[in-house]
């Protein structure tokens, strides 16, 4: 007789605890699974310094390089590229060639670039109705000794 007492009472606790572990993972908070490819940090992901300022700048396409345009002002500029604004809507992966004037310094930097990404600017908005464009570019061809006092005014600036 105790012996199908002890049997019953292994059973009955092998029953609560199946259900037990049933219920539990019933209740169990699902959370989305993934694997972590790369963790960013918060820190700002460019390769070079960016400053805001506001230089004058001459732009023209390669094949047309005594066609200057003036772009309306500048937003940003970094060792590596530009932000501008220019009142007609450029392409992106337009090359383009570029005398930017940095203070300080007699004579423009020249530079060759590429437009990298184009947005609508309507923080700028005219009472005319011309629409601006804020352009990202970045610099593809700047001689050693240009870069070099592209740097040395970013770094006057920061």
């Amino acid at each position: 007789m105790l012996h199908i007492q002890i049997i019953l009472i292994v059973v009955l606790c092998s029953i609560l605890a199946a259900l037990y572990l049933d219920e539990k993972q019933k209740n169990k908070i699902k959370f989305p699974t993934g694997r972590l490819i790369q963790l960013w940090d918060g820190s700002e992901r460019r390769r070079y310094v960016r400053v805001s300022t506001n230089v004058h700048i001459r732009y023209s396409l390669p094949k047309e390089s005594n066609n200057h345009i003036k772009a309306i002002k500048t937003k940003d500029i970094s060792v590596g590229g530009i932000c501008m604004t220019v009142n007609e809507k450029l392409s992106p992966h337009l090359k383009l060639c570029l005398e930017i004037e940095t203070p300080g310094f007699p004579s423009p930097v020249c530079a060759r670039g590429e437009v990298v990404w184009v947005k609508d600017n309507t923080e700028d908005k005219n009472d005319d109705g011309i629409r601006y464009f804020n352009i990202g570019i970045e610099f593809k061809e700047v001689q050693p000794k240009e870069k070099e006092r592209l740097f040395k005014y970013i770094k006057e600036l920061n």
